[in-house]
């Protein structure tokens, strides 16, 4: 017979596995609008004089946190899926991802969403089949501009001034090497079991070193129901993903950051579509001058110590599985016992995501070359370990390539002004290429000032409108040179 985990164990781990149960009244749906404080005292009575049922054999049910971490059912079961759940964090199995990308407004925009999901108008070998709720698969576009308009109409009803969203749209993704196919299909058996009251369209992408399934559903429902998902809806959207990818032979898990060891804090899509442009976001501007500030009063950053304390409680409680796994009569328990000890050993330095998502998102890129998970960067002093270092070192990057377009855009203004001079070309212009000569050569002279200056993107995108518009303004002249000079 498996192992039973003690009660106070699974608690341990619900804590560990999934985000705090957040409860409220009358949550069922809707708004969660508050049920009449009658009727809540009502259940009450009711429920107390209601006979309840008998304990299980072993003396303890498990705890609402236990089946929402692991699941509904019986001591037994939810401690066997506990088990096969730390049993795949020590073996590191992919983990799934889950995560709303957009909303769209009007059926305008729902048929743009369709349009860039499916490839539409992106060639015959590139365009990728649109599944719908309805089983149908869609490969033309007024058939998708006909979907779209159905669901906006069913969206307003008979509200015609109504501006709610009228779609939502998500992501479900694995890592590189997971079998699309099996992927398209544990989404749409997903998508039909989830959302079965709801019209939605899915499509696979394999455009990226990662295959992922978009996928939009329709913010009201059959009924008439509007759709509000909450961090539970989406933890649960995960759980299930994994189980039905599982089901078809993919090694899947869902488990929270914090589990593995790392920052549970995400890092924003936009600040990584930023950083692929080979710019620098705000957010990380900003995290350089706190580091700078922290470095300055010389204290350490206090994220570190609670970083560290949030890890060893992780410790704990994986140390409080290991010791009743391995005394286990069951040798397959005693060897999740000798994984997850290992897998604790192991656990990386507690580290801040403001200082791993970027290096890790610039070693996937290929930019940085690592061994063993380290990055490595040629530029000499720079330390992609420090928050501070890392920011200026992008900052650096980016002030290079601005630099280098700059220069370029000049020498392209000096080889026009050469040409002009047959035609004698004005005082004006010769002042301008002047002027944007020594704003160059300021830029130059100041490099290393303006890569610590935060304000370096500001700067740069004034310096370019100054210079369009004293473009603008010579081709204005250039129409006719007779007239007066402004």
């Amino acid at each position: 017979m498996s192992l039973r985990l003690s009660s106070g164990t699974l608690d341990t781990m619900a804590g560990v596995f999934a985000p705090p149960k957040k409860y409220r009244l009358g949550s069922g749906g809707g708004k969660g609008t508050p049920s009449k404080a009658g009727g809540t005292m009502l259940g009450i009575a009711l429920a107390s004089a209601l006979a309840r049922p008998p304990l299980s054999s072993y003396g303890h049910r498990p705890s609402v946190q236990a089946k929402h971490a692991f699941g509904g059912g019986n001591h037994a079961t939810v401690s066997r899926r506990a088990i096969a759940t730390m049993d795949r964090t020590a073996r590191r199995v992919p983990e799934v991802m889950v995560r709303a990308t957009g909303r769209q407004h009007g059926g305008g925009h729902v048929l743009a969403n369709f349009t860039y999901i499916s490839r539409l108008g992106h060639g015959d070998d590139k365009q990728v089949a649109l599944y719908t709720s309805d089983g149908d698969v869609l490969h033309d576009g007024r058939d998708m501009q006909i979907l779209a308009q159905d669901w906006q109409e069913w969206e307003m009803g008979s509200d015609a001034r109504r501006k709610g969203a009228t779609s939502i749209s998500m992501i479900l993704s694995m890592p590189a090497g997971t079998d699309p196919h099996g992927l398209r299909d544990a989404a749409l058996d997903f998508a039909r079991e989830e959302f079965a009251n709801r019209s939605w369209v899915a499509a696979l992408h394999q455009d990226r070193n990662h295959p992922h399934v978009h996928l939009t559903i329709a913010r009201r429902d059959h009924d008439g129901r509007r759709f509000h998902p909450t961090r539970d809806d989406f933890y649960r959207y995960r759980q299930r993903f994994a189980e039905k990818l599982r089901g078809r032979g993919i090694e899947a898990n869902a488990t929270a950051a914090r589990a593995r060891g790392v920052d549970p804090k995400h890092e924003p899509i936009a600040a990584r579509k930023v950083r692929e442009k080979g710019q620098v976001p705000r957010l990380d501007v900003g995290r350089e001058e706190r580091a700078a500030r922290l470095r300055a009063a010389g204290i350490t950053d206090p994220v570190d110590a609670v970083l560290r304390q949030r890890q060893d409680a992780v410790r704990h409680a994986y140390e409080r599985s290991i010791a009743e796994l391995a005394g286990s009569p069951d040798p397959r328990d005693r060897e999740v016992a000798v994984s997850l000890r290992r897998f604790t050993a192991s656990l990386p330095t507690p580290e801040a995501n403001s200082v791993r998502a970027p290096r890790e998102q610039e070693i996937e890129k290929g930019e940085v070359p690592h061994e063993g998970g380290v990055a490595i960067i040629d530029r000499p002093m720079i330390d992609v370990a420090d928050p501070a270092s890392a920011a200026l070192a992008r900052a650096a990057q980016a002030h290079d390539a601005l630099r280098i377009k700059a220069e370029e855009r000049e020498r392209a203004r000096a080889d026009r002004l050469a040409q002009g001079q047959q035609h004698g070309p004005t005082g004006s212009s010769r002042e301008g290429a002047d002027t944007l000569r020594k704003m160059m050569h300021l830029a130059d002279d100041h490099s290393a000032d303006r890569v610590k200056d935060t304000r370096i993107d500001d700067s740069a995108r004034r310096v370019e409108e100054q210079e369009r518009e004293r473009q603008t303004r010579e081709r204005d002249r250039s129409r006719d040179r007779e007239g007066p000079e402004r």
